[in-house]
């Protein structure tokens, strides 16, 4: 959750962006890439100069296939999730857009930690109400996901405690 937005906990309506951790920027993937090719590229010319003439052919098609891989995987690795909570509801959207925005209620939202679905993994935050659910920073590790869950608590705290102060707090 390195690049979750830290909201200060007086300000609603409250929007936290949750994306996966993302160690190459583009210039960095493009840098990788050409330098791949130039290994490629040199080991290729020399398997050419020892009488391969089909390494150079097979050079290029190898980086042709792994550029394509590298760059799905990092286009993919931006895909995270908005969670926006305001007094009227708490709504969790996908950035890549493979699911629905799911709209919760502030009042009977409920965050819960579970365990893993087998022994050895990892946990799962899961957002649930009236017998819907979204899990929520499934790219998150066990600390980070804490903290995340810790974040929408306080902030459904203090909705519902808001509510309750300004006499909007229906049972």
């Amino acid at each position: 959750m390195g690049e979750t937005l830290q909201v200060p906990l007086s300000t609603l309506p409250a929007r936290l962006l949750v994306l996966p951790h993302r160690s190459l920027t583009r210039a960095g993937l493009w840098l990788f890439l050409a330098l791949q090719g130039m290994a490629m590229a040199a080991f290729a010319g020399l398997a050419a100069w020892r009488g391969n003439v089909f390494a150079p052919y097979f050079a290029v098609l190898d980086w042709c296939v792994v550029a394509y891989i590298l760059s799905r995987v990092w286009r993919r690795s931006a895909a995270g999730e908005v969670v926006a909570l305001s007094a009227s509801g708490l709504e969790v959207t996908r950035m890549d857009g493979s699911a629905p925005p799911l709209r919760f209620h502030p009042y009977w939202v409920r965050v819960e930690s579970r365990p893993g679905r087998h022994f050895g993994w990892a946990s799962r935050l899961v957002l649930c109400s009236h017998g819907r659910e979204v899990e929520i920073g499934k790219f998150l590790n066990e600390a980070e996901r804490a903290l995340l869950a810790r974040q929408l608590n306080e902030l459904l705290a203090q909705v519902r405690r808001d509510g309750v102060e300004s006499g909007n707090g229906q049972v």
